[in-house]
């Protein structure tokens, strides 16, 4: 029976990430978008790829010090921590605009004014024949008009929905819509639908600069209210639509559009006004699958008004793709060959970034761990997820993987960043000394080796102090997995350089430069005889978890180097620098059961390879053992065994 995520979380867990988010930040989620701190784990969000997964930590933490608001052109502001990656593209030459978008992640502090921020279009589609009214009829309700039990998912139901959402409202028997007095078409086009599709007559009133739309259906007016949301504060588009194809999707940006949109073809503008904070970033996403983008802009509350947001159009081009869809006649008065103010491709917009100002901040600030691609959506920026705790995440997620209780499997960590993983994953556990980790894990194999024994540690710990021990303890082959988180770096004390440390790295025990060439841990594995030799990197969170399920999994000693960037102490090995450096040995093509061939991938420096390198099914040290090839120590008989003989040795 595999184990769940649950079942391995300790109170102990991390609730906090130096990298985070300010409260009410709203982020895109399935079916809309909701505040950060209203996020739960089980929750879907919208990642980097424009498509919905899965969260699954939280975490919280209070933050006393720099904050950075980064406002974007088009689509506003959002304000992180100094430390927090967010996906950019740097410009190329200023003031001019980039032909080539190359996306990396940098910390907040270190983006630039001018840099770009490329913005995900939704890429889910599920097309729809129909839908069911999510209202069911009362046992006890006497007025009840029967109306058909779904609904067809066409033009006329969308540009009604639109209709709808600009202009609706109900209460408990009926569904109500409001236009102004020269919209009377659309108020027949409302009434001629409703005929259509639910076989209902509804009533159309003029009074003063009004004309109401009256749709007397408690059912329909449940359901309505249940799909675009109560009060127009609340409005929204449910989640089907969003994930209607974009040309169907065109009937429901008319019918809201006519509703509250206007164009003025001779200032060639157009704006869309909501005061719904959720439904300004779903027509945001409508807009964009559409190829246009949208300026939005705040308007603040004043005397009665509460806060509302528009939605401009303002580049021709943009004018002309939206007038289209509109059915509104447009001719264009400038130059076609004018680029128009964003770039865009087929996966994002990018919005130039207009201004980034640093405040002080004293309160508590938001993140969460994202499955698969490890980023998730605010209303101006793509941002990474809590980067500290990538590694225990996998390490969680590989142990779901396999078919083992938790009470079989044993982490023991040494010193370096993941010293507290025993801490936070329920399982056994031992925190050992700086460099000791390996015979303690020996230890536990040779006591009860059906455990399966897992070791955490640095870089330092591993390979510097404990490098005697380890290099036994491949040599060996035990039935172990041994996990080093490599930052190339002391980071838990002072930066002072590690082993694996590049020669010439200047550090507070090296001022002048590090004199020593640094230490190849693939090599390393291979040449002490590892059956498992393999590297993955802290921000392919699922690229790393097979390589540690994997490991697990394997019979005999298995060696899996991590890279993990220190943003404190080491400024040349970044996000930044690995996503130059590093190709997925997928990419490149290997045969890991070809020692030769793992030796050479392993010597390679113009590229640093991550995946599995080399793989062997050798004997076990502890299976060659005769005193417990059959029944592991800690189960035998020891009752009858008289040890005085041995005591008496010591005397």
């Amino acid at each position: 029976m595999k184990t769940t995520l649950k079942e391995l979380t300790t109170k102990e867990m991390p609730s906090w990430c130096p990298a985070c988010v300010m409260p009410g930040t709203l982020i895109h989620t399935n079916p809309s978008a909701k505040k950060i701190e209203e996020i739960k784990e089980g929750d879907r969000v919208l990642g980097k790829d424009g498509k919905y997964h899965d969260v699954t930590e939280i975490m919280i933490h209070m933050h006393k010090g720099d904050v950075f608001r980064i406002t974007a052109k088009c689509f506003g502001e959002t304000v992180i921590t100094g430390e927090h990656p967010v996906l950019i593209s740097k410009r190329k030459t200023k003031p001019y605009n980039n032909s080539v978008f190359d996306l990396e992640w940098a910390e907040a502090k270190n983006v630039r004014k001018g840099d770009y921020l490329p913005y995900p279009i939704l890429k889910e589609v599920k097309d729809a024949g129909e839908i069911e009214l999510p209202a069911k009829r009362k046992e006890m309700d006497r007025k009840h008009i029967e109306i058909p039990k779904s609904v067809n998912i066409g033009a006329d139901f969308l540009r009604l929905a639109g209709y709808y959402i600009a202009e609706g409202y109900c209460h408990s028997r009926e569904a109500c819509l409001i236009f102004g007095s020269a919209e009377m078409k659309y108020a027949e086009d409302v009434k001629d639908i409703v005929q259509r599709l639910f076989a209902l007559t509804a009533l159309i009133k003029s009074k003063g600069s009004k004309i109401n739309v009256e749709i007397r259906s408690s059912l329909l007016a449940e359901s309505f209210a249940e799909w675009f949301g109560r009060g127009a504060q609340n409005k929204k588009i449910p989640h089907f639509m969003m994930l209607l194809p974009a040309e169907k999707q065109k009937e429901l940006i008319k019918g809201m559009w006519r509703g509250d949109g206007w164009v003025e073809k001779e200032s060639e503008r157009a704006s869309y006004k909501t005061i719904s904070p959720i439904l300004k970033e779903q027509i945001k996403q409508l807009l964009l699958r559409q190829g246009i983008v949208p300026t939005v802009s705040i308007n603040k509350a004043y005397d009665i008004h509460k806060e509302s947001y528009s939605m401009q159009v303002v580049s021709f081009d943009d004018m002309a793709k939206l007038c289209k869809v509109l059915d509104v006649p447009f001719e264009a008065r400038h130059s076609e060959s004018h680029k128009p103010p964003i770039q865009r491709d087929e996966n994002y917009a990018y919005l130039p970034i207009r201004r980034i100002t640093k405040e002080f901040y004293d309160g508590p600030v938001h993140n969460m761990e994202v499955a698969e691609v490890n980023s998730y959506v605010s209303g101006s920026a793509i941002l990474h997820n809590c980067g500290d705790f990538n590694i225990l995440f996998a390490i969680k997620n590989a142990l779901t993987e396999l078919d083992t209780e938790p009470e079989n499997i044993v982490i023991v960590s040494g010193i370096g960043c993941g010293s507290k993983t025993p801490h936070f994953i329920k399982t056994y556990g031992f925190e050992g000394l700086h460099g000791r980790a390996a015979p303690v894990a020996t230890g536990i194999k040779l006591a009860n080796k059906g455990l399966k024994v897992i070791v955490v540690g640095g870089d330092g710990d591993g390979y510097g102090i404990g490098a005697g021990h380890l290099l036994h303890t491949m040599r060996r082959n035990l039935d172990i997995t041994y996990l080093v988180q490599n930052n190339a770096v002391y980071g838990l004390t002072k930066g002072q350089y590690s082993p694996t440390s590049r020669k010439g790295f200047k550090s507070p025990s090296t001022p002048s430069g590090s004199l020593e060439n640094e230490l190849n841990p693939m090599l390393f594995g291979l040449a002490m005889g590892a059956t498992y030799v393999a590297r993955g990197y802290a921000y392919e969170v699922k690229h790393l978890q097979k390589l540690i399920a994997d490991g697990v999994r394997h019979k005999g000693f298995s060696i899996i180097d991590i890279f993990q960037p220190c943003s404190t102490y080491n400024k040349i090995q970044t996000i930044a620098w690995y996503k130059q450096n590093l190709v997925k040995m997928e990419d490149i093509g290997h045969d890991p059961s070809d020692f030769n061939k793992a030796l050479k991938k392993a010597a390679m420096t113009e590229k640093l390879p991550i995946g599995l390198f080399y793989k062997a099914e050798k004997p076990t040290y502890e299976d060659g053992i005769p005193q417990i090839s059959s029944v592991p120590l800690v189960k035998q008989d020891i009752n009858n065994i008289d040890i005085k003989p041995l005591l008496d040795k010591f005397k």
